[in-house]
């Protein structure tokens, strides 16, 4: 089978389903950063060879998977349909409490936040930083997404919403098991009165 089909050469795609739309549709910008958000997280992945991640390595593929549920929820022309046929998952609500969960683990074995985060520190820590920010840009897609698809604010929105914060906590998790401190920013105030 050949890796190209020369039907996107007009600059349209087809849904599953087999519906089509325009490269430039809403749908298929949000479901192309879910796919770079999924790239991204692999790199932090492919960064990790002093294993500064720990156990949260495996966990992230199951992330990634999480992401191809994602992708092909928002790919889908009738989700429902293809649902109900078996041609799609459905992303379970109780993945929502398996970040929090993993949040909470996370946040116990690290000092307390009292000032914002510069992104940087160590290659995995600065990878999952940068997808944090693809993630946030795909929640953002998905918020212009919910006046046709409403039902994307059920599961998928706070989905992706708790994984950014996973993603921030990932990344401090990882500068930290990498002996490196995390770089406060501080508001002008704050600059003065430690004498900065």
């Amino acid at each position: 089978m050949k890796i190209y089909t020369r039907g996107g050469d007009g600059g349209e795609t087809t849904l599953l389903g087999g519906a089509r739309v325009g490269k430039d549709d809403a749908r298929v910008a949000t479901y192309g950063t879910i796919d770079e958000l999924n790239a991204v997280i692999g790199t932090a992945l492919a960064l990790d060879a002093d294993g500064a991640l720990g156990d949260s390595a495996e966990a992230l593929g199951a992330v990634q998977d999480d992401l191809f549920t994602i992708g092909a929820r928002l790919a889908a022309s009738n989700p429902e349909r293809l649902v109900r046929k078996g041609t799609i998952p459905v992303l379970a609500a109780e993945r929502i409490e398996a970040l929090e969960a993993w949040i909470d683990a996370l946040t116990a074995g690290l000092p307390a936040l009292d000032a914002f985060v510069l992104p940087g520190g160590s290659p995995v820590a600065a990878q999952l930083h940068v997808s944090r920010t693809v993630c946030r840009r795909a929640e953002r897609g998905v918020v212009a997404l919910l006046g046709e698809q409403p039902d994307l604010g059920e599961v998928i929105l706070p989905y992706l919403n708790r994984l950014s914060d996973l993603l921030f906590t990932l990344a401090r998790h990882a500068n930290r098991r990498a002996g490196r401190e995390d770089t406060a920013w501080l508001p002008q105030r704050r600059r003065n009165d430690d004498g900065r």
